[in-house]
């Protein structure tokens, strides 16, 4: 089976060219689905300015296949939970009311999802609570396991993002994946508006592209972000029961 995976769509209806990318990468996710693919979707499904999920949510339900989401740093944990609670009561919810954290276990492959939102900062936070809950699912898990959460848990050499979003939960989670690498198969991520690839140990960290779009490489210090001119896209994770290849599309 193929597990899609997307990420920082910033969706806002106001945004009419970040409009259009996510359109084009939803038809080209559209034409390669088949039955029984899942979508995950790495955080910031909406922009920090716009705080309604029905309209993103009813382009999602036209691609006629399940999603999994977690939450990045624009969006907000109480208002994605309740969004899923009333318009996609079918996504696992969690058991905390504050943390969108849950387990799916409906596929060949375990998906332990981590809620890193907090408020007003970038480079998010995972509580202690949370990496215990983490790592009792993967010691209970006889399945193979997909982990997904939207920050880069690792260094990636670009200037905005391992400095002015570093956060403290990283290497604790890094050891935790260490600890465990011959199960989790990935880490699936966003959140550097680029396709970024590292691993664990024996486990591949991937950060998908912006469906949005695509940020310039900061390998010297700048003041601010900068929009770089390259494609939006996505990837497609195929599992053949043992192994995971994964393949990115640009579109």
């Amino acid at each position: 089976m193929k597990f899609f995976h997307i990420s920082d769509l910033h969706f806002n209806p106001q945004d009419m060219l970040g409009l259009q990318n996510v359109e084009k990468v939803l038809q080209s996710v559209a034409a390669y689905k088949q039955k029984d693919d899942v979508l995950l979707i790495s955080g910031d499904l909406l922009n920090k300015d716009f705080g309604d999920y029905r309209p993103l949510f009813d382009k999602l339900f036209a691609l006629n296949m399940p999603f999994l989401c977690c939450t990045g740093n624009h969006d907000d944990s109480l208002c994605l939970i309740a969004a899923l609670k009333n318009l996609y009561p079918a996504h696992p919810l969690p058991q905390s009311p504050h943390k969108l954290d849950y387990v799916c276990n409906d596929y060949p492959l375990k998906i332990i999802t981590l809620d890193s939102y907090k408020e007003n900062c970038a480079g998010g936070e995972i509580l202690p609570f949370q990496l215990d809950f983490l790592e009792q699912e993967i010691e209970n898990s006889h399945k193979p396991i997909i982990i997904m959460v939207h920050q880069f848990p690792l260094d990636a050499g670009l200037n905005f993002f391992d400095k002015k979003t570093a956060a403290p939960w990283r290497p604790k989670f890094v050891q935790l994946v260490a600890k465990y690498q011959e199960k989790i198969k990935l880490v699936v991520c966003g959140h550097l508006h680029n396709s970024v690839i590292s691993h664990i140990g024996q486990t591949p960290v991937i950060s998908a592209f912006s469906a949005n779009w695509q940020a310039d490489f900061d390998f010297a210090p700048i003041e601010n972000l900068k929009n770089a001119s390259r494609p939006v896209g996505y990837y497609i994770h195929r599992f053949d029961g043992a192994d995971i290849t994964s393949y990115a599309v640009a579109v």
